[in-house]
């Protein structure tokens, strides 16, 4: 394992975001451009992965990789392709995620298994291919997305599956941190709370969205970007420390011991 002040800092790292159509991931796509790294943007959407892409500053190579994250063998195509054009990958965030808002027991089997999926086992999968190629030069970093759900379950606005699936995360992250540690690979966990972005809004009434709010001590829900920028510092050289951590960020809404 290379010392962190051995290691030099460099604008044209290469990054994997997945989800990078949605408002979090994209938010993060267009602050790792603004720091010069190429990016590998990853959504089930195509169309919305090129647009996203010409919202992105200059000067950066950006390949956009459609894949259904459902599946491991697409997860793992992801991680190849984008060394396959991009040299190498640096960088993963973790980003993409569904969301089923149902009642217990209008949860199935099925549902439960797509949420898990794409929200736990694609994580894992991407990681551990990622890992691989970031240790060979001893520097890397993987930030995962959770939520607040974790700490209070999630029953009304998201869903059980949702919050299990993102607790599944929260393990692997720490399992990963160790893992990676010693290679030179930190993994690190954010943790935000309600964010304005179509996943959260779309389809929630405006007085449910103010109830909520009402909630968050400073009042409001997240832009995306102010998590996005929480995202990009544990991506960067800045954090060459923190391991197996999770970075909340939710307005004072949860506040763990």
């Amino acid at each position: 394992m290379q010392n962190p002040a051995s290691v030099p800092t460099s604008n044209h790292r290469v990054a994997i975001v997945t989800g990078a159509a949605g408002g979090l991931g994209s938010a993060t796509a267009r602050l790792l451009a603004e720091r010069g790294h190429d990016l590998g943007l990853v959504d089930v959407r195509e169309d919305a992965l090129e647009a996203v892409a010409g919202t992105l500053a200059p000067g950066v190579r950006v390949e956009t990789i459609a894949a259904d994250l459902s599946s491991t063998a697409d997860c793992e195509r992801v991680v190849a392709e984008t060394i396959a054009k991009l040299g190498r990958v640096d960088i993963l965030v973790n980003a993409a995620a569904v969301l089923a808002r149902r009642a217990l027991d209008d949860v199935t089997a099925e549902s439960f298994d797509k949420i898990f999926s794409i929200n736990a086992r694609a994580p894992f999968f991407l990681a551990r291919a990622a890992i691989r190629d970031m240790e060979a030069r001893g520097w890397g970093r993987i930030v995962n997305v959770t939520s607040t759900g974790v700490y209070e379950g999630g029953v009304n606005m998201t869903s059980a599956p949702y919050e299990a699936s993102k607790g599944a995360v929260a393990v692997f992250t720490k399992m990963f941190a160790k893992f990676g540690a010693p290679k030179g690979v930190l993994v690190n966990t954010v943790c935000p709370g309600g964010m304005r972005t179509s996943m959260l809004l779309d389809g929630t009434p405006a007085d449910v969205v103010k109830g909520i709010e009402a909630k968050i001590p400073v009042g409001r829900l997240a832009d995306p970007v102010e998590v996005a920028r929480i995202i990009a510092w544990l991506a960067g050289d800045e954090s060459s420390y923190a391991t197996g951590a999770t970075f909340d960020i939710n307005g004072g809404l949860v506040m763990p011991g």
